[in-house]
Parts: structure tokens; C-alpha cells; sequence
């Protein structure tokens, strides 16, 4: 018990400073009117500016969103902050005094392209003013390894369902042609019959050509058919790393 409060007076309010400013979080305070009022170094770090340019600005404006000269007024209020994630996070911990953790939008910032951040808010009271403690996680990183991830799966999916297409297609191609060629050398001046045998034998060299296309897919894309989207094969990635 003493060894507890003797460690209580050894960390002051100093020290406790530096560890938040230490944090590999963006830490900021958020004042009612959503002004930067407080921020650490992680903060200026992620938004890229210095104390003068963010302590006192508005969250937009601060933090450098584009859409902050949307309209003359700033940020809060043009039509795209009516739908951003962090303000609407601020305000209604600001107003409902209650704390909202791990909360994950995206926001386009100046100069830096599109970036995905986690964040968590908490009220409190700071010199009897009411404000909200803002910690931001930039998880795009992270996002661009869950979306690869996504698409190693989706890539799985299509050579599995390719592969069982070319399994089941194979053997009644195979038959088909044998067929066909058996016929051409049998017939010999009926020259329509040899005409539907040829095309015959070239619609099956054609699916067996989609065959081997699908069999050899390493990346995939897609195209609009009718109200939906279908692999698009042509247009398919084959072993070699070449455009078919």
C-alpha cells in the first residue's frame, strides 16, 4: 500500500503529460464549438501540421479535409459534413456525455489521398468546460491487407469454380470433336453436311479454348452483364502473367 502512494506522488501531472504525448495514438481535445484545443505529438504527426496551425482550428479545417472550402462557411457546413463519421462521433459524444469506442470511417485529406482511421471519443471536463478526448487510429495499412486478403479469397472462389467447370466440360468436348472428325472423313460430297460439321468442330475448339483460359486464372476481372457482373475471361490473367 505505501509502495502505491509513494508511486502516485512520484508521477506528477507533468509526467503524465509526457506519457500521453508519448502515445503512438493521435490524442487531441476537442472543444464545444469542435476546436482543436489540445493535441499530442502523434496528432501533429498524422495530420502533418504544427501547433499553430491546428490548436484553435475546427476539426475540418485542422485536420485538413478537403471538403473544409466546400462552402465559404467552412467546415459543419457543407453537405459533406452532414455525413462525416468523426464530427457526427464528436458531437454526439459531446451531447449524450457518453464515451464511443473503435469507431472506423475514412476521411480525405489534403495532399494525403483518402485514409482509413479507427477512432474513440470520451467526454470529460476539462477547467469546467466541457470537452471530448479524441484518440484517432489511421488503420489504412491495415485496410489494404484486409482488402487483399478479400480479394485473395474472391480469386480462390473463381479458380475453384473454374476448375470444376473445366472438369465437367472437358470430357463432352472431347467426345464432341472426336465425333465431328469422325464424320468429316466419312462424308465427302455433301458439302452442307461438311459446312455444319466444320462449325461444329469450331464452337467446341472455342469452348475449349475457354477451358484453358479458365483453368490458368491468376487475377480476375469483371463486366457488366445485363442487371449484374460476370467474370470476365477474356480479360483474365493466365499463369504467365499475360493479358489474355
Amino acid at each position: 500500500m505505501t509502495e502505491k502512494i509513494l508511486a502516485s506522488k512520484i508521477y506528477t501531472n507533468e509526467g503524465l503529460l509526457e506519457v500521453v504525448d508519448a502515445l503512438p495514438l493521435a490524442i487531441s481535445v476537442i472543444d464545444k464549438n469542435i476546436k482543436v484545443a489540445l493535441a499530442n505529438k502523434s496528432t501533429y504527426l498524422l495530420m502533418n501540421k504544427n501547433e499553430e496551425k491546428l490548436i484553435g482550428f475546427v476539426g475540418g479545417e485542422a485536420f485538413g479535409c478537403v471538403h473544409h472550402d466546400d462552402v465559404p462557411e467552412g467546415c459543419g457546413f457543407g453537405e459533406a459534413c452532414l455525413k462525416c463519421t468523426l464530427r457526427g462521433t464528436i458531437q454526439r459524444t459531446m451531447e449524450e456525455k457518453k464515451p464511443l469506442g473503435l469507431v472506423e470511417t475514412s476521411m480525405t485529406f489534403k495532399g494525403r489521398g483518402k485514409r482509413y482511421l479507427r477512432i474513440s471519443t470520451s467526454p470529460m471536463t476539462l477547467e469546467g468546460s466541457d470537452v471530448v478526448l479524441l484518440a484517432i487510429e489511421d488503420i489504412t495499412e491495415a485496410k489494404k491487407h484486409e482488402q487483399t486478403a478479400v480479394e485473395k479469397e474472391k480469386l480462390s472462389a473463381v479458380i475453384q469454380t473454374a476448375g470444376a467447370v473445366c472438369h465437367e466440360m472437358n470430357q463432352p468436348l472431347m467426345v464432341i470433336m472426336g465425333l465431328a472428325e469422325l464424320l468429316l472423313q466419312d462424308i465427302s460430297d455433301e458439302k452442307s453436311l461438311a459446312a455444319n460439321l466444320e462449325e461444329i468442330k469450331k464452337q467446341a475448339e472455342r469452348l475449349g479454348g475457354i477451358t484453358r483460359k479458365l483453368m490458368t486464372i491468376k487475377k480476375y476481372k469483371t463486366k457488366g452483364y445485363i442487371n449484374t457482373k460476370i467474370i470476365d475471361i477474356d480479360g483474365a490473367q493466365n499463369s504467365n502473367g499475360l493479358e489474355e
